[in-house]
Parts: structure tokens; sequence; C-alpha cells
């Protein structure tokens, strides 16, 4: 019997915010050249890179739910503080030959590593010559107007309510996956029960306002409405800012399920209205709204 070959660990480098075309450029690359072991940050210890602040996509455990679902076989998300002070060779010796046994590294053609953002992929090429392991540069992807595809721009047009063209770039609906929390009951009285979640406070939250989505629930997709924002018309407009679902026609309990909300459209901005009435009304319409946009 003929024994198969052990295929090369191939580690795929970057920040992965979004995991977005060129992200998963870098992991299917990887896949392609061995074991898909895909080396990031945890989005919490990393609020900046290179001198700008980072507002992430997504949370550490979606993000790397993604990057399996692209086909990496594995994910190490490391502590930014824990390698942000060693150097190139370092971070390719310790990390990279020691930590995951890298035989091959890919990565994007932009990609900066050591301390300080201080070396570039010649570096890396140079410092796998050394160490020895083979380095695989990926193109920058470009959509369809010849533009890059980069995290800053789905921040940009998420922040805009731009979510269709976000998800074009992104490759796949942008999506809320965080455990359904207890709100202020305020739906039910407004006679639209809805699921809440919250976005942590390094999250690139959407323009606030309502969009189309769709929840699952027990793998079932079921057509909804969501709300993000901090309710102006039943508060100060203080607090946290949070993403409240309605789904059309289910009812039940969801507080503690990891809840997957896609967001599809951006149907209006949030308002504050001038009643309660008011605000039940413009519920209404846009529930009526959102089953319009669904297939006969």
């Amino acid at each position: 019997m003929k024994t198969s070959e052990k295929r090369p660990v191939a580690a795929a480098l970057g920040v992965f915010d979004g995991v977005h075309l060129g992200h998963r450029a870098v992991i299917a690359q990887a896949a392609a050249s061995g074991v898909c072991h895909a080396v990031t940050f945890q989005a919490a210890t990393m609020p900046e890179k290179q001198g700008h602040p980072l507002r992430y996509i997504y949370r550490d455990g979606q993000r790397d739910r993604l990057l399996k679902d692209c086909g990496a076989a594995a994910v190490t998300a490391l502590p930014f503080g824990q390698v942000r002070g060693l150097d190139g060779e370092r971070f390719c010796r310790e990390i990279l030959l020691e930590r995951i046994g890298a035989e091959r590294v890919v990565c994007g053609a932009d990609f900066r590593f050591g301390s300080g953002a201080s070396c570039g992929t010649e570096q890396l090429i140079a410092y796998g010559q050394q160490l020895g392991f083979a380095v695989e540069l990926v193109p920058q992807v470009q959509d369809s107007d010849g533009l890059p595809v980069s995290s800053g721009r789905i921040r940009a047009l998420l922040q805009e309510g731009a979510v269709s063209d976000a998800n074009r770039l992104l490759g796949a609906d942008y999506q809320i996956l965080t455990p359904v929390v207890t709100g202020r009951q305020q739906g039910r009285l407004l006679g639209a029960p809805t699921a809440n979640q919250l976005f942590e406070p390094w999250q690139c939250v959407p323009m606030y306002g309502v969009y189309a989505s769709f929840a699952e629930v027990e793998g079932v997709r079921i057509p909804s409405v969501t709300s993000i924002g901090v309710q102006p018309t039943l508060t100060d407009g203080t607090g946290r800012p949070v993403a409240e679902t309605h789904l059309i026609g289910w009812q039940g309990t969801l507080n503690g399920v990891l809840l997957p909300v896609t967001l599809t459209a951006f149907l209006r901005g949030e308002q504050r209205f001038a009643s309660r009435e008011a605000l039940i009304s413009q519920i209404q319409c846009d529930i009526r709204t959102r089953m319009a946009m669904l297939p006969a």
C-alpha cells in the first residue's frame, strides 16, 4: 500500500480583518501549497496598525470560522504584545519556524512584519532563504473597477451604509455573529420583538439605521429586519450601539444563542420619532418593505 506524502505546513500571514476577497486569495494559495495554517493577531490586543487606529470588522471567533471555511486547517491568533518587540529575524525564527513549523509562507505583496513594521516582503524572502522556508507572494486583489480590495474600503462602505458594495468586496454578506443578549424588551411593547446583539468597543459598527437581513436559526434562514444604533426615540441616544433583529413571522426564545445575522441591503437611516406610535408605524412599514424584497 502506497503511503501518501505528507504535505508541508504553509503559513498564511495577515491581520485578516473581515476575511475579504484579498484575504481569501492568500488562504487559497496557502491551502494549494500545503496544509494552511493562518497566523494572525488577537483583535483586542492590536488597537492600531502601522500607527493608524483599527476598528475590526469581525470578532476573533467569527474571523477564525471564516478562515477555516476558506481553507485554513488551523488558526493561530497571537497576542500582539507577544510579538510587537520581535525584530524580523526573531519573528521568522520563533513564530514561523519554531511555533508554526512553516515550510512555506504565503502573504500579500504589501505584508509587513517585525518591530515597528520595519520589514517587508523582500526581507521575508531573505529570511526564508536563510532559515529554510519558501515564500509565496499573492498580488493585491482588485474589484471590477480595478480598485484594490482592502479592509479600509470595506469599513468605509459599512459606515456609509453601503452594505451591498461591502458584501461584494468581502466575498460574502456582512454578518453579525454574537450571542443574543437580554434587551430592554422594548421590541415586544412595539409589536416587533427583537434579538439583541452587542458590538465590541474596538469593532467597526455599520452606519446606524435599518437593514434588510436574514437570521439563521437551526440552519433555517429567516427573513428579518435589523436596526443598528442607540434607540434615540426610546433612550437618550448615548448608550452602546446594539443590533436589534426582528425575525419576521418567527416566535421563540434566542437569549444566549450564537445567532448569525447577515445584512443584505440598507433600508433607511436611524431616526428619532416624535412618538412611540410613529415609531410603531415605521417599524411596520420597514417589515413590509423587507417582505417586498423577497422573491415571489
